[in-house]
């Protein structure tokens, strides 16, 4: 290529024509990236208009107020941990690996969610009022805010579409939904709602949600009509109980520093804390859309052979690390102006937690990808090993750490219990995978 300097047309020919010789063949590498990419353009859409609607929200509702919400979803984080019963991945593989099965499979974990979901519900909103009391108005906005775990059943729709690589179906809809709950928030800043009300959006957003994958797999249905097999849900439930574990493990050491800085700092403190979560957590999505395209494919060579599996395994492992040290280093540099610039002055004390918190990405990614390793060798056992661990570092490091360095003390405990669990343990459980974690090949023949 000529070293003269081009326009931004020239580039994005040149990178065209780059992709193209790359993938020409490729039939599998090719419907991955155009399945990874309506799922992050649905997700990235839904996350960046998340994080404006939210500040606006936060501006409105001031520390105090927007503390005690967000003491509420993280509250509440735990059941919906529970509610998807840890089969999004089992259920894929599954319909991918058993063919004409599929209403079987999603008429099984569709009637599970659904009896679980209802339950949950019930059980969240008498806990809470066990420790706080009836007349608490958090255990009120868990009950309105709480209701849609019985309709996040419907995402249960979603995982037919993934396991046949036609995610672009429900992108449509789930954003004209999400836009109509966005919609809702500013306008009940608009006109100054009470707390309560916005508890009630996040069930407007369930409920859209829901009737929007309907009218997708209405355009899209199974082979089979959905029917709830009583051995099957045995046999999903004994292999998905461990992944049940290991996601509440996760909303511990995710969600538990909330809780904690609510009990020890006061629901301003945790409003300041949770202001800066979203530029943090945002970037997740990515290595959580790219494993759920790159799922079906990591199975695929594991059936051809270690050599190409374990190459799939390093590759992935490689692009994700240098992909989450990118962006810690970006947000990091940017902290104190994004967070000026979004959420204001009342909030400027969470720039320099936001600094300390966004480098939880890269453990979250690397963590990320190493479960399509736990799923494909059927060792759904060590997650909960691993999530116990940094559940249990979690707990400790928020005691350790909150009471004396405050709000940074709680970013600094994420960032350390999330290498626990992703990274460290490894080299007790899966040596193998941890040298692997850090972008170095180990030798096939080698034993994990």
């Amino acid at each position: 290529m000529s070293s003269k300097k081009i326009g931004a047309a020239g580039w994005f020919n040149y990178l065209l024509s780059f992709l193209r010789d790359r993938l020409s063949g490729r039939v599998d590498m090719v419907a991955i990236l155009k399945n990874a990419g309506w799922l992050l353009a649905d997700r990235f859409f839904r996350l960046f208009l998340g994080v404006f609607v939210s500040a606006l929200v936060a501006r409105y509702l001031g520390p105090d107020e927007f503390g005690e919400l967000a003491y509420v979803l993280a509250y509440l984080a735990f059941f919906q941990a529970v509610a998807t019963l840890g089969m999004d991945g089992i259920v894929v593989r599954d319909i991918s690996n058993e063919g004409g099965k599929e209403g079987e499979i999603l008429g099984t974990v569709f009637t599970l969610r659904l009896l679980l979901g209802g339950g949950l519900w019930v059980f969240a909103v008498v806990g809470l009022a066990l420790v706080k009391g009836w007349n608490d108005r958090s255990v009120w906005l868990v009950a309105i805010a709480g209701s849609a775990l019985v309709f996040q059943v419907s995402d249960t729709v979603d995982l037919w579409f993934q396991s046949q690589s036609q995610s672009k179906r429900t992108v449509l809809a789930k954003i004209i939904a999400y836009l109509l709950s966005s919609g809702t928030k500013v306008f009940l800043v608009f006109y100054q709602a009470p707390l309560p009300a916005f508890a009630a959006v996040f069930v407007i957003d369930a409920v859209a949600a829901a009737i929007a994958l309907r009218f997708a797999y209405k355009r899209f249905p199974t082979s089979t009509k959905w029917t709830y097999i009583g051995k099957k849900a045995r046999a999903m439930l004994s292999e998905s109980w461990p992944f049940i574990l290991s996601s509440l493990s996760i909303m511990v050491y995710m969600r538990i520093d909330q809780l904690m800085i609510s009990e020890y700092l006061g629901d301003r403190a945790l409003g300041i804390y949770a202001a800066m979560i979203p530029f943090s957590n945002l970037w997740h999505v990515i290595p959580m859309t790219l494993c759920v395209s790159l799922a079906p494919y990591i199975a695929r060579k594991k059936a051809l052979g270690e050599e190409a599996y374990y190459a799939a395994l390093l590759l992935m492992f490689r692009s994700f690390l240098m992909l989450s040290i990118c962006i810690s280093v970006v947000v990091a540099l940017t902290a104190d102006f994004l967070i000026d610039l979004v959420y204001g002055a009342q909030y400027t004390e969470a720039a320099a937690v936001l600094k300390i918190h966004i480098f939880s990405c890269i453990p979250v990614f690397l963590g990320l990808a190493q479960g399509l390793w736990v799923l494909n060798e059927r060792r759904s056992r060590l997650a909960i090993i691993k999530t116990a661990t940094g559940a249990f570092c979690a707990v400790l490091l928020n005691i350790a750490l909150i009471p004396t360095f405050k709000l940074q003390g709680a970013a600094v405990a994420a960032v350390l219990s999330q290498v626990s669990a992703a990274i460290l343990i490894n080299i007790i459980v899966a040596p193998r995978i941890f040298i692997m974690l850090l972008g170095i090949r180990w030798r096939v023949q080698s034993a994990a």
